[in-house]
Parts: C-alpha cells; structure tokens; sequence
C-alpha cells in the first residue's frame, strides 16, 4: 500500500555538500545532545531520504529515543514510529512498552493524521494486539467504552473528552501486552467523528485496521461509512481496493448500498486498476458475500480478459473463486476461459498446475478427476478459506 503522508517536520541532520548522509561516527557523537524534538526529526530524516542506517546505528538511536520518551510530544511521537515503520526497524519489547505508554498519554494531542500514521506503523510493524491486552482495559473500563463508541456515530456527534478512562494501574497492567494501546488509539479516532479526516487518513485507518485484525464496533463503522463515502472519488484505485480488502479481512457487515457505490467508482477506474488490484477487489467482494451488479461484473470480465497476462498464478485462482461465488459455472468462467484459448504455458500456468490448492480454485471440485476425488471430501469449506489468501497482502 501507499506509504502515509509523510510528516511534516525539519530534519536535525542535513545531507551534506556531496549528497551523502552524515557517517554513524558523526550521527553517535552528537545522538546524547539532541533534544527530543531533534531525535525525531533526525530519524525521521533517514526515512524521509530513504538512508537505511546500521542496524548498530538504529539500535543507538533507539535507544536514546527510549530514554527521552517522557519528553516526546504527540507529533514527535508519531514521527518516530512513523520512521521506524519506513525503515522497517524493530525496537525492543521494553522500547515497546514505554512507547505505548507515552503515546496513551498524548491521546488527546494527537492529530487525525499523527494518528493515522501511528495506526499504520503499528500495523506495518505488526504491533498487534493479544486478547489479554484488550481483555485489561476493557475490565477496568466497563461502559465507558461503550460511551465513548457511541460518539462515533457520525460527524455531527458531539465530541467526547477522553475516549477510555482505565485507571493508571489498569493501563500499567494493560502495557506487559503487546499492542493494548490499539483499543484507546481505534476509540479516540472516532471521539469527534470522522469529517476531519482526509482521504489518505481514511484509507490508513481500515487498512491499519485489516492489517492488525483489529475488528471496530458497529458504532466505528457507522461513522466510518459515510465519512468513506465522502471521499469515493478522492481514494486512488490502491485506496479503495485497500479499503474493500480491510472491510473483508474484519468480516464487517456492510450495506449493500455503499458497498455498490464502492465498486461502481471502482468500475468506472477500472482501466487504472492493474491486475493485482482487480484480483484483491474480486476476492473481497465475493469474502463480503456480495454480488455485484451485472454490468460491473462484464466490465470486470472484460478487464480480466484484457490484463490477463498480467495476472500471477495465485491473482487468476483468486479470480477464478470469486467468479464462481458470484454464480459463474466454471464453463463460464472468464479465467478458465482464458486459460484454454492460451496458445503456449505461462508462468502463471506453472504456478497454478504444481498447487493443488490453486487448481481446486481454477477448476471448481466438480471438474477435477476421480483420482482427486477422495482428497476433495470435506473440502467446500476449505476451498473458500484458501480463497482469503487472495487479499492477505494489498499493495504497501
């Protein structure tokens, strides 16, 4: 997916003359003078400019990042996992911990989009929350939570001062779980609505979202929607396939209504779409159990059939499943369609012929040989669970 807007901030270290970053020599000597506000704006700078440091390098700045972390404001906050999310660095588990901490004390502070990009790091780090973690703070909150989940009915709700009140004990014990700030961050996004947000912060929210198995109450959804709706026209074809796929991976129940407007402003993008997209798209409408209109469902084909090469093996297998949840027989199906009028074997062919998962998804159970009839018993649920693998990875 699409990397989040970047931060706005001034870098501590500028390149130099020649372009080069400063050396890990210059960078350690001067990391114990650097105020807050400079350490992250220094590793925010390597993001920014694409510098991968020394894993010695990151685990220094990291380290003096945890020993200022009290005096980190909300943006500084941001900025640094943000970095960190970019240059794929993973801090330790105690780094963690006290990151957490001081990002549920600056809930308040934080932007729409400082928090958006939080939820993004959190999921590209795969910072994910464990049943413990929430089970914490939803004992000590009790109906708070609810009050404040119904602040997120839609943008004209009025705003909640504090969207979780555990006590200080209760977030302590919630801070040995990987992740527990998730809930607190997922319930202050929505304490003021949603008309503030942007169509990028929109789209990092529910693929932070998916990305984290991190389902939302009704409430959130309900102010997510329309917010959502909103922006149709403004998300780019990585946003909305990205949105659909999130939407499917948390199971949600969706109005057929809004879900049509989605896939009608992503028809109408359809030339835009490359194959990877189309195949997440048809994967997630079919997991929604959804049915597309019938013209949505030609210009679909007519794409499918137009970008076909373009497809991997796995994209037209999950293609292929999504045709036949939609009501195609395997006959008409526009995958296997393709695949008998192909003059030569392609690497996707390949691909999908030495899986016998892949194959189940092309042919359909009722066209495979008796021979793999026996492993096929009891497999109609499995064939829609290997279905899902389709939308596991939207574009990042």
């Amino acid at each position: 997916m699409t990397s989040p807007s970047r931060p706005q901030s001034g870098p501590a270290f500028q390149l130099t003359e020649c372009g080069s970053p400063p050396s890990a020599a210059d960078v350690q000597e001067v990391l114990p003078h650097l105020t807050p506000k400079q350490l992250a704006d220094a590793v925010w700078c390597f993001a920014q400019h694409e510098v991968k440091p020394t894993a010695e390098l990151m685990d220094a700045v990291a380290q003096e990042i945890h020993s200022k972390l009290a005096q980190f404001r909300a943006q500084d906050l941001s900025n640094t996992l943000w970095a960190f999310a970019m240059l794929k660095y993973q801090p330790t588990m105690l780094w963690w911990q006290d990151f957490e901490r001081q990002v549920y004390g600056a809930l308040t502070d934080l932007t729409d989009r400082q928090l958006a990009n939080l939820l993004w790091a959190f999921a590209v780090l795969e910072r994910r929350p464990t049943p413990a973690g929430a089970s914490a703070l939803g004992a000590e909150a009790g109906s708070e939570e609810d009050d404040s989940s119904a602040g997120c009915s839609g943008p004209s709700s009025s705003p909640r001062p504090s969207p979780l009140s555990p006590s200080r004990g209760a977030a302590a014990d919630a801070a040995c779980h990987p992740g527990w700030v998730l809930e607190p961050l997922l319930s202050q996004s929505c304490a003021a609505g949603f008309s503030g947000y942007s169509a990028g912060s929109l789209h990092l929210l529910v693929w932070s979202l998916g990305k984290l198995h991190l389902a939302p109450s009704r409430a959130w959804l309900a102010g997510f929607l329309p917010a959502a709706e909103a922006h149709f026209f403004k998300f780019s074809p990585t946003e909305l396939a990205n949105i659909i796929w999130a939407l499917a991976k948390l199971g949600a129940e969706l109005p057929g209504a809004w879900l049509d407007k989605l896939l009608l402003v992503a028809q109408w993008r359809f030339p835009s779409f490359p194959a990877r997209l189309l195949s997440i798209v048809a994967w997630s409408t079919a997991t929604l159990h959804h049915r597309p209109q019938q013209e949505w469902l030609m210009c679909f084909e007519e794409q499918v059939r137009s970008k076909f090469l373009d497809f991997s093996g796995h994209e037209l297998a999950c293609v292929a499943w999504s045709l036949r949840r939609f009501g195609y027989s395997t006959r008409n199906n526009a995958v296997f369609y393709m695949l008998q009028k192909q003059q030569r074997f392609l690497a996707a062919d390949f691909e999908i012929l030495s899986n016998p998962k892949l194959l189940r998804q092309v042919l359909g159970s009722r066209v495979l040989s008796s021979a793999m009839a026996a492993e096929q018993e009891g497999q109609e649920g499995a064939e829609e669970a290997e279905g899902t693998e389709g939308g596991s990875s939207p574009s990042e």
